[in-house]
């Protein structure tokens, strides 16, 4: 079993957040790096945490930490992502992993965690070796929810699944503190420096203009922090299900926001639904009812609709040719038309960039760049995969016709709202082939050596050796970019390297 975050001690659970990839989960290509900014600010805070006068200050910005947009769907499904302000971040980190404090949250945790009919499976996990935390994160998912939900139709006739809708954007800060120290002392003890949970609390406020619903997503910090408030409600739940059902009645696997709920009789689930919809109303959730339903089928039910679909499709060819490619493109088009920015579409993508070859595309650039933008601007998640593929063939064309079809590439894109991290790969391709284009974001600009653009506010930071860190942070490794190649190498935007 892989280790996850609460194996650690708070010396290496501070050390884990500090990390570049636990920072910011949002895939940025590898020259973006945030881990010296952190170390020097952690080095340079003074004071370790904030007052709650810096918090007031901070609380007044509107935007404090730099934002991205994600897309679910190619259209209006927008999800914001965050990198969050750096001393915020730092000062959070600080909170959490004080020896007092982590001990306390291991013991909350141990609390959460005591149902043996309730198990999440979503803490953040420790990688192992050089696997990335993403890849080891995926990898918990696949071995502890999918193929466990699998097993359990030993056991069970029937699995509902639901989730929270907007989770992240829906937590109510205040409710750190009630998990954390109970509600009933988190409502009695308010000021800032009576509880620990209280400064989460208000850190997590000031990353947001004061505003006391929601958190910031793109942090595996953040996931760890919704973790509390989630194990807390699993807590809840089983002492609700206890005085009304049997434990051998049901099982419940969480991930995150998703639940499964695994039931011998339909009644059960039912009541099971109604207890959860409770629990979470009292924390300012609501279930997702689009997304609930019911299966009589464990094992179909257990998988994914867009795995078992693609599953028509036979996998990617170990050998392509060049019309092989574009039928795996028209392929992958298509699933992604059904089931917008699925997994399985940068799966596919992924096995496609293993083993296709330069002479696959030739004479066939435009056909092909058609079909990827296509797939790209209807699933933005894919689009690192998206210019890891066009990299590959774009740097053999002449200089004219890489300018030129880039520019299309960048007007078909500007035609999204908050294109962000699409321009942020597009300009990636560009850097390697030398070419300068014009982006609204300002990371874009930041890379190009603009640095006068602020990635973030710095200025109600009253430590000056602090600000100047942050206002003068370099956020981008110059080195990289000077050696940067045409092509995207496949450690910029795989998951899981050769060493998984």
């Amino acid at each position: 079993m892989a280790k996850n975050i609460l194996n650690l001690n708070h010396t290496d659970a501070k050390k884990f957040f500090l990390t570049q990839e636990v920072f910011s989960n949002i895939e940025l290509p590898d020259y973006f790096v945030f881990k010296n900014v952190l170390s020097a600010t952690d080095k340079a805070f003074k004071k370790k945490v904030l007052d709650l006068s810096d918090l007031n200050k901070a609380k007044e910005k509107e935007t404090i930490n730099h934002i991205l947009y994600g897309n679910k769907d190619g259209k209006y499904a927008w999800r914001k992502y965050q990198i969050i302000n750096p001393l915020l971040y730092v000062s959070l980190v600080n909170i959490i992993t004080e020896k007092d404090n982590w001990k306390f949250l291991q013991n909350c945790f141990k609390e959460f965690q005591k149902s043996k009919n309730i198990r999440c499976e979503s803490m953040p996990v420790i990688p192992s070796g050089k696997r990335k935390q993403k890849a080891a994160q995926i990898t918990q998912w696949v071995n502890n929810v999918e193929k466990k939900s699998i097993s359990l139709a030993l056991d069970y006739k029937f699995i509902y699944h639901t989730d929270i809708s907007s989770c992240y954007g829906s937590i109510y800060t205040h409710s750190l503190p009630w998990a954390i120290h109970t509600k009933k002392i988190g409502k009695e003890k308010r000021g800032y420096n009576e509880l620990f949970g209280n400064k989460i609390d208000c850190h997590l406020q000031a990353m947001n203009n004061g505003q006391t619903n929601g958190i910031p997503e793109g942090s595996s910090l953040m996931d760890f922090i919704a973790e509390i408030v989630l194990g807390y409600a699993d807590c809840e739940l089983s002492k609700k299900l206890n005085k009304i059902i049997e434990s051998k009645k049901y099982f419940i696997l969480r991930y995150r926001d998703d639940y499964r709920i695994f039931v011998n009789d339909i009644s059960d689930g039912d009541i099971i639904l109604k207890s959860l919809s409770e629990v979470l109303l009292d924390l300012g959730f609501r279930l997702n009812t689009n997304k609930t339903c019911f299966n009589q089928d464990i094992i179909g039910g257990s998988i994914k609709d867009d795995k078992v679909d693609s599953l028509k499709y036979g996998l990617v060819p170990k050998k392509l040719s060049k019309t092989e490619l574009l039928r795996q493109l028209l392929i992958i088009q298509q699933i992604g038309k059904k089931f917008p920015n699925s997994g399985i579409l940068k799966n596919r993508l992924s096995k496609i960039i293993d083993v296709v070859k330069s002479e696959h595309y030739k004479y066939q650039e435009k056909t092909i760049t058609g079909i990827l933008i296509d797939i790209g601007y209807n699933n933005p998640n894919c689009f690192p995969f998206i210019a890891g593929l066009m990299s590959d063939y774009i740097p053999k064309l002449s200089k004219q016709s890489q300018l030129d079809l880039l520019v299309r590439v960048q007007e078909k894109i500007g035609t999204l709202s908050n294109a962000g991290l699409l321009e942020i790969w597009i300009q990636r391709i560009a850097l390697g082939l030398k070419l300068k284009l014009d982006f609204d974001e300002t990371l874009c600009k930041y890379a190009y050596g603009d640095y006068k653009q602020k990635i973030f506010t710095n200025d109600w930071i009253s430590e000056k050796t602090v600000k100047d860190i942050l206002s003068n942070g370099v956020f981008v490794n110059r080195a990289v970019i000077d050696k940067i190649k045409p092509k995207i190498e496949r450690r910029e935007i795989q998951v899981f390297s050769y060493e998984s």
